[in-house]
């Protein structure tokens, strides 16, 4: 069988499964030790010791464990057990696609031209126009993400959104990869087309949560592609001042900051969820390769689901050991 991404989805109820069995096997010991010392004071040793001759304490102490086990597998049951992976072999009739756009100040960088960010937005809009089919859905972030537009098949009305989002759209600096993939997430409805999320950004994660947030979609099935916008050699990051002027942000020590393409953090993003990651290219040409691949088909393993539920085999040892305990006779075994 395939243990791969063994997990839980609700670990904490395995702790108190733990507690509720430990509670439980108290009780039928003690509840066990109570009917004795009742027998003790109802009749005298001798005729106590004819009453329990056919008894046995060790089968009575294996129903007990059973019983015992027995609560704390319902309570793994009911903490989502997954493991294991399913490819399903019949094509989805779309794709529901939302894109996260990174419109972090790094985004300004004109590495590309004219800048990162409005090369992301034109490969974005001609990825839409060229697909022609399914809903799609916006989602921007820097240090904090918004759902900018729910899954629309409406274009025209996601065109001016995406063509309205820019540094301005969120107040909050920074670049959280985590948070965009989590508010990404929400944004996907509950119908059988096959469910994609393409992120453009530099691949700059300053809180770092984004493989973790990627990981935890990957057990829903949901393929993350990475798209890194700007080059290896990067450039400065231009801002505007109070007086209108345009510098180059500095750090503390007055050196010129530069933003380059974290290639690494998207690679492992992409991969964590069977997605791929490209380079979008001056003439956005990663965009374009990503749409083919995604429209015949061939984009890694956007049809595969991984952490399948698995609390059917909990719920059968569960079963298993009530009939058996059920079954199983504290009578001692008849000498041969």
């Amino acid at each position: 069988m395939d243990f791969t991404d063994f997990h839980f989805e609700r670990p904490w109820l395995l702790a108190l499964g733990g507690v509720v069995a430990a509670l439980l096997f108290v009780l039928l010991r003690w509840s066990q030790n109570k009917r004795q010392r009742s027998l003790a004071t109802f009749a005298a040793e001798r005729l106590l010791n004819q009453l329990i001759a056919n008894f046995s304490a060790p089968r009575r102490l294996t129903k007990d464990i059973a019983l015992a086990l027995a609560a704390w597998l319902m309570m793994a049951a009911l903490a989502g057990p997954r493991w294991g992976r399913e490819i399903s072999s019949e094509p989805s009739a779309s794709e529901d696609v939302v894109f996260v756009l990174d419109i972090s100040k790094s985004m300004l960088v004109a590495d590309m031209r004219p800048n990162r960010l409005a090369r992301a937005k034109a490969s974005i809009a001609n990825f839409i126009k060229r697909k022609g089919t399914g809903n799609v859905g916006l989602v921007a972030f820097a240090g904090q993400a918004f759902l900018q537009c729910p899954l629309t098949r409406d274009y025209d009305a996601f065109f001016r959104t995406l063509d309205e989002t820019d540094t301005s759209s969120i107040q909050v600096s920074g670049t959280d990869i985590g948070r965009a993939i989590e508010e990404a997430e929400l944004a996907f409805s509950s119908g059988r087309n096959r469910k994609l999320l393409i992120i453009l950004t530099d691949g700059e994660d300053l809180e770092a949560g984004g493989v973790e947030a990627a990981k935890k979609l990957a057990r829903k099935g949901l393929v993350i592609h990475a798209v890194g916008v700007g080059t290896s050699a990067g450039g400065p990051i231009n801002i505007i001042t109070p007086l209108g002027a345009i510098e180059s942000l500095k750090n503390s020590s007055g050196e010129e900051v530069l933003s380059r393409l974290d290639e690494s953090t998207l690679q492992k993003l992409a991969e964590s969820t069977g997605g791929r990651f490209v380079r979008l290219g001056q003439a956005g040409e990663g965009m374009e390769s990503l749409r083919l691949a995604i429209q015949a088909g061939t984009d890694a393993l956007g049809s595969m689901r991984q952490g399948i539920p698995r609390e059917e085999w909990f719920l059968s040892a569960v079963l298993f050991l009530l009939i058996g305990e059920s079954l199983y006779s504290t009578r001692r075994r008849p000498l041969p």
